[in-house]
């Protein structure tokens, strides 16, 4: 529309056109926004919080803080928010344990975190630096599913400062990273989060479910269900569930795993498998997909065989990893590319390997 228009547009009709291009404004700086998990750049924090209180206090009390970043542009955020514990194998091995980081959203409205409600933060755990390959390997584990499908968890690595507000101590340049929001996963899909108590094995995506299986046999991951929780009320272990909200007649259900640190590829020193499985170190391999879903294994085979120099590639690029890290994690890599490459061994370990008799 041309500037003379304007001035000769009725007051009623220009009050239009103006919310008009005001809200097409705001949709393109939304578009244009950089999203917190678009990247898989670094990015520079500072978190400044009462950690010792934090750290002493083994509950999940919500403290007041405040995380600071610059953008592209150099512009300093700074953010106000709440912090707390949270997990369970590490709040019990973990000086440092993982952190739930909660935004107000009108807070962080025009910022990185804008839409963010509640972001995990994985942590460095410990001192010294065999922890940060620990988590290295965590964060890598989350990128490798997502070249294996985008109905994953995707992952923001941190360079974090934390600055401890009560006695002024800085703790600088600590590794950790962000996981999205599950709510945010189902976005993407045009889906919902669910929150029901369990699932049948029907509801599950047999393409998703194939994926899933095989992946967690890849890294050597045992510690997971998708079809219940530890509790009664909660489904699932180490996965969220995605899908239609209600939940109808033949509609499927996509699980999103998550928390790898005790699977083979990490070998965290606190991991180990449930004793009731056949395994007795997390190191060794154990497929537990399951059987009703071996027609989709061919397809999630020829995937993952596409995938194999990318997955490489991603230890192979990955700066955090110390070489005997790296090679260790290739080594792992490799020997689970020769189990699937071999016909004899994929149907042996894998295919036959699986849960439950196979129903029509």
């Amino acid at each position: 529309m041309r500037i003379y228009d304007l001035c000769h547009t009725p007051a009623r009709n220009l009050l239009s056109v103006m919310l008009l291009f005001g809200l097409s404004f705001v949709a393109q700086a939304n578009e244009e926004r950089e999203k917190l998990f678009s990247s898989d750049e670094t990015l520079s924090v500072t978190i400044e919080g009462p950690w010792s209180n934090v750290l002493r206090t083994k509950d999940d009390t919500r403290w007041p803080a405040n995380i600071q970043l610059s953008d592209s542009n150099g512009v300093t955020d700074s953010i106000p928010l709440t912090i707390e514990r949270r997990g369970k194998s590490r709040q019990r091995v973990c000086k440092f344990p993982p952190i739930r980081l909660r935004f107000d959203k009108d807070d962080a409205r025009g910022t990185l975190f804008q839409g963010e409600g509640a972001l995990k933060l994985v942590t460095h755990c410990d001192n010294g630096s065999r922890w940060t390959q620990y988590y290295v390997k965590e964060m890598l584990a989350y990128q490798i599913y997502n070249l294996i499908t985008d109905y994953s968890f995707r992952v923001r690595p941190l360079n974090i400062s934390y600055v401890d507000s009560k006695t002024g101590k800085v703790d600088e340049n600590r590794f950790g990273f962000l996981i999205e929001d599950d709510s945010d996963v189902a976005k993407r899909h045009d889906l919902k989060k669910l929150n029901v108590p369990k699932v049948k094995l029907s509801w599950l995506s047999p393409d998703v479910i194939s994926d899933y299986s095989l992946f967690q046999y890849m890294i050597g991951n045992v510690d997971w269900a998708t079809m219940s929780g530890p509790k009664p009320d909660e489904c699932c272990h180490n996965s969220k569930l995605i899908g239609n909200e209600p939940l109808q007649e033949g509609d499927k259900v996509y699980p999103l795993p998550y928390d790898f640190d005790s699977a083979g590829i990490i070998n965290a020193p606190y991991a180990a498998p449930n004793e009731s499985l056949p395994i007795k170190r997390v190191t060794q391999r154990l497929y537990r997909g399951y059987c009703r879903y071996n027609d989709g294994l061919p397809a999630a085979r020829e995937k993952s065989l596409a995938l194999e120099a990318e997955m490489y590639a991603l230890l192979d690029n990955e700066p955090l990893l110390d070489d005997k890290t790296r090679k260790t994690a290739k080594k792992y890599l490799e020997k689970y590319y020769e189990t699937i490459k071999s016909d004899k061994k994929f149907d042996k370990e894998i295919a036959d390997a699986c849960r439950g008799k196979k129903r029509s």
